[in-house]
C-alpha cells in the first residue's frame, strides 16, 4: 500500500512540475475596456466592445481542444485566469491567448463553468452548483496560494447561475440566474442575497462589470447584451448591444475600467436631444465603425461618445454626416409622407419619428421596421397621424446587418442619423366622396360598343377620393380603390381623369402611389397628355387571378373563384401650387375603364384598339387617348354635339356608379334580371327606384357570395 501511494505522490509531483515548466506569455499591457469573450470547446477568444457588440477574433487556438470556462480578468498582476476543462485545474491566459495550468492542490476534482477573479484581493474563486464555491489564491505572499480551497458547500449555495463577476469596489460578486434573479454573492461566507428580478431571462453565460458599478450580462442563446444599473433600489436590465451568440459562453473584463475609451472614435452616435437615448451613459444610440462599409449617405464619422443637441458632431468633429435622408414630402397631419434614404450597401433599416413630441421615440411612432433596403436610394413610405403634435420634433434613422434594432443601444456596424424635423398642420380640411370610411362601387361592361350581356361585372371597382384644402384652395388629392370582380374574356385597363386639373399642375415627383400597401417606382399619371388622367393599371389581369378550381374562369363572378380582394391602390396625388376650390369637383372625378394595349378586344375592332378605346360613366366625356370614330357604331348612340356619352338607344350605359360597395350579379346574369327596378329606374333617368341597388330590390341568388 505504502509502495502504491508512493507512485501516486511521485505522478502527482511530476504533474505539477510539467504544469509549472510551461512558459507563459507577457501579460495584458494595462487594464483593458474591451472585455474578453471564450466560446466553444475550442475556445475560441473574442474582443467584445460592449458599448457596440462589435467583436472580433482574438485567437482562434488557445492550445486546447476542450473548454475553457469561469475566467475572469486579473487587475493584480493582468493575466486572464479560467478553468482548463483539459487539465481539470486553474490556468493562466498572457496576451498570447495559450493555456497554461496552474498546479492547484486540493483540487476537488470537478470542472467549473462560472468564476471571476476578485478586485480587492489576488484571489480567484470558482463556483458549481451541488459541489460549492472555492477560492484559490493567486498571491504568492498567501498562505493559501495555489490551493483550492472549499468556502461553503453545495447544501449552503445553491444557485442556478452561469458566470459571476466582481463588483469594482464593495468585493461582492454578482450573478443573474436563468430565471432573470439577480443575486449578490458573499465570497467570504458563500451568503447571497437576493437583489431583484432584472426583466429578462435565459442563460447569462458572460458577466462583466464597469468602473460605474454597472453589470453587463451576455444571453448565450442570442448574444443581447443587456446592462443593469446596480445601485438603483430595484436594478432592471435594458438591452445595451448586440454581441455574437454561442452555446458555450464566457466572458472576463476589467472591473475597474469604463465601458469605452474616450480616445476611441470608433462609435458614431446620434445627437437628438438625449431624452431620446443619445449619450452612451443613457444607452444611447451606436454603430460600431471598425468595418465602416455600412453607411448612408456619402460619409459616416466616429465619435467617443454624443455630441447632444445643441451641439452635434458636424460641428464638433468637422463633417457634416447627417447627409443620407431626404424628406422629399412635408410631414404634415393625417397625411401620407415619403422620405428617400441612401445606403451604401444592403442592410436593415430602422426609423422613428416622435409624433407627439414627448422626447421619446415609442413603439407606434416607428416609420419604417427592419426594412431590408438595397444598394443606393430606397424610399420609406409613412403616415403622419392626424393625432400627431404640430410643431419641432426629432427623427431617428439606423442602418445594420444586425435586425430588430432598437431607437436606443450599440450594434457593431452601420450608422445612426438624427434629423430635427417639423410636424406641419397646414390648417387643412378634407371632403371625401363618399365619405371617409366607405366607398361607392363602379360597374363596367366591356363589350362596347356593343350591347353584350350586361351582367355589369367585367370590371367592378370600389372607389373613394378625397380633396384636401388649404383655406379655399386645393393643395392634395388622395384616390383609392380596389378590384372587386374581373368577369371579362376581355383585357382592360382601370384611368381615373381629373376635369379641370392640367398635367402640369401637378406635383409628379412627390405622388406616392401604392399597390397593396407596397409602394411602386412608376409614375401613375400618364404620359402624352395635357389633362391630368392617372392610371392604376393598364391590365387587372396583371393584379387577380381567378383561382384554382377548375371551373373558374373569371374573379369573383364565380362561386369559390378568386374569393379574396387581391388588389388595393392608393394614389396620394400633391400640386405643384395650389389651385382655386372651384377648378375641380369634389366628387368622383372621372373613372374609366380603357381596352389592354396589345390584346383583342372583340369584333368591333379591326386590331387591338388599346388605350383609344375607353368605357366612362353615362354622360362623361372620354380623354384626349380616345378615339372618338368609335361613336355612333355597334349599339352606341352617344352624340357628342348633344353632350351625350356611352349609352344605347334605351339610355342603358356601359359603365353605372353605385352609392355603396354593391353586390354585383354572377356570370352571365343580367343586372336586370338581378336588380328588377334598374330598368325602370334608367328609362325614368334617374327619377324613379334611386334606391334599385338596396337589398329590398336584390334577387340575392343572383349574386356572387364570397
Amino acid at each position: 500500500m505504502k509502495f502504491i501511494i508512493n507512485i501516486f505522490v511521485f505522478c502527482w509531483l511530476l504533474l505539477m512540475a510539467q504544469f509549472a515548466s510551461g512558459t507563459v506569455g507577457s501579460s495584458f499591457t494595462a487594464c483593458p475596456t474591451e472585455a474578453f469573450l471564450i466560446q466553444g470547446k475550442g475556445s475560441n477568444t473574442y474582443g467584445v466592445n460592449l458599448a457596440t457588440g462589435y467583436y472580433s477574433i482574438l485567437s482562434d487556438d488557445m492550445g486546447t481542444t476542450n473548454g475553457f470556462n469561469g475566467v475572469g480578468f486579473n487587475l493584480h498582476d493582468n493575466y486572464i485566469y479560467g478553468w482548463s476543462y483539459a487539465h481539470g485545474t486553474v490556468a493562466k491566459v498572457g496576451s498570447d491567448y495559450q493555456i497554461n495550468p496552474i498546479a492547484v492542490t486540493n483540487i476537488s476534482g470537478k470542472n467549473f463553468y462560472v468564476g471571476d477573479v476578485a478586485v480587492n484581493e489576488n484571489a480567484y474563486y470558482v463556483y458549481r452548483r451541488g459541489t460549492g464555491l472555492y477560492r484559490i489564491a493567486l498571491d504568492p505572499t498567501d498562505d493559501g496560494y495555489y490551493q483550492m480551497v472549499l468556502v461553503a458547500g453545495s447544501s449552503a449555495v445553491k444557485l442556478y447561475i452561469y458566470d459571476m463577476a466582481f463588483h469594482p469596489t464593495n468585493g461582492f460578486a454578482y450573478a443573474v440566474d436563468s430565471r432573470g434573479d439577480m443575486h449578490k454573492i458573499d465570497v467570504s461566507s458563500g451568503a447571497s442575497t437576493w437583489i431583484s428580478y432584472v426583466g429578462v431571462s435565459g442563460t447569462f453565460g458572460a458577466v462583466y462589470f464597469d468602473v460605474n458599478d454597472n453589470l453587463y450580462i451576455s444571453r448565450n442563446q442570442d448574444g443581447k447584451i443587456f446592462r443593469i444599473d446596480t445601485n438603483d433600489s430595484s436594478p432592471v436590465a435594458e438591452e445595451f448591444a448586440q454581441g455574437p451568440s454561442s452555446s458555450s459562453n464566457d466572458g472576463a473584463r476589467c472591473a475597474i475600467a469604463p465601458i469605452t475609451s474616450v480616445s476611441n472614435t470608433d462609435i458614431d452616435f446620434g445627437d437628438a436631444p438625449d431624452s431620446y437615448g443619445t449619450t452612451l451613459d443613457n444607452n444611447g444610440a451606436r454603430h460600431d465603425l471598425t468595418d465602416p462599409s455600412l453607411y448612408m449617405g456619402a460619409l459616416v464619422d466616429g465619435e467617443s461618445d454624443s455630441h447632444v443637441y445643441p451641439l452635434s458632431d458636424d460641428t464638433a468633429v468637422g463633417s457634416d454626416d447627417e447627409d443620407g435622408v431626404s424628406f422629399t414630402t412635408g410631414i404634415e397631419l393625417g397625411l401620407p409622407a415619403k422620405v428617400d434614404v441612401e445606403a451604401s450597401k444592403p442592410g436593415y433599416l430602422n426609423a422613428w419619428i416622435d409624433f407627439d413630441a414627448d422626447g421619446e421615440f415609442d413603439g407606434d411612432e416607428q416609420i419604417a421596421d427592419d426594412k431590408l433596403v438595397g444598394t443606393g436610394t430606397n424610399t420609406v413610405l409613412y403616415h403622419v397621424p392626424a393625432s400627431a403634435a404640430s410643431g419641432a420634433t426629432w427623427a431617428r434613422f439606423r442602418l445594420s446587418t444586425d435586425n430588430d434594432v432598437g431607437p436606443t443601444g450599440g450594434v457593431g456596424d452601420g450608422e445612426v442619423e438624427d434629423y430635427a424635423v417639423t410636424v406641419s398642420d397646414p390648417g387643412t380640411t378634407t371632403l371625401y366622396y363618399p365619405a371617409q370610411t366607405s366607398f361607392v362601387t363602379l360597374a363596367y361592361e366591356d363589350n362596347w360598343p356593343n350591347n353584350g350581356d350586361f351582367d355589369m361585372n367585367d370590371l367592378v371597382m370600389y372607389l373613394r377620393t378625397a380633396v384636401i384644402k388649404a383655406g379655399n384652395n386645393i393643395i392634395r388629392i388622395k384616390i383609392e380603390g380596389q378590384v372587386i370582380a374581373v368577369g371579362a374574356a376581355y383585357h382592360s385597363g382601370f384611368g381615373i381623369h381629373v376635369p379641370g386639373l392640367t398635367r402640369a399642375e401637378v406635383d409628379e415627383d412627390n405622388i406616392i402611389f401604392t399597390i397593396n400597401n407596397q409602394l411602386q417606382s412608376s409614375s401613375p399619371l400618364e404620359e402624352g397628355m395635357t389633362e391630368a388622367v392617372f392610371i392604376p393599371t393598364t391590365d387587372v389581369f396583371d393584379h387577380v387571378s381567378p383561382g384554382e378550381a377548375e371551373a373558374c374562369l373569371y374573379y369573383r363572378t364565380q362561386a369559390g373563384c378568386g374569393s379574396d380582394i387581391q388588389m388595393e391602390f392608393s394614389m396620394t396625388i400633391p400640386l405643384v401650387t395650389a389651385i382655386p376650390a372651384n377648378q375641380i369637383p369634389n366628387t368622383l372625378f372621372d373613372p374609366f375603364m380603357f381596352a389592354s394595349p396589345g390584346f383583342y378586344h372583340g369584333s368591333s375592332f379591326s386590331s387591338p384598339p388599346g388605350r383609344s378605346m375607353e368605357v366612362h360613366l353615362k354622360n362623361m366625356a372620354p380623354t384626349s387617348a380616345a378615339d372618338v370614330s368609335f361613336f355612333s357604331s355597334g349599339d352606341d348612340a352617344s352624340s357628342v354635339d348633344d353632350g351625350l356619352y356611352y349609352l344605347n338607344n334605351s339610355g342603358m350605359p356601359w359603365a353605372i356608379e353605385i352609392g355603396a360597395q354593391w353586390k354585383h350579379p354572377r356570370e352571365y346574369i343580367s343586372i336586370i334580371f338581378a336588380y328588377p327596378r334598374f330598368d325602370d329606374y334608367i328609362t325614368s333617368d334617374g327619377e324613379d327606384y334611386p334606391d334599385w341597388y338596396t337589398a329590398d330590390h336584390e334577387n340575392s341568388s343572383l349574386l356572387f357570395v364570397n
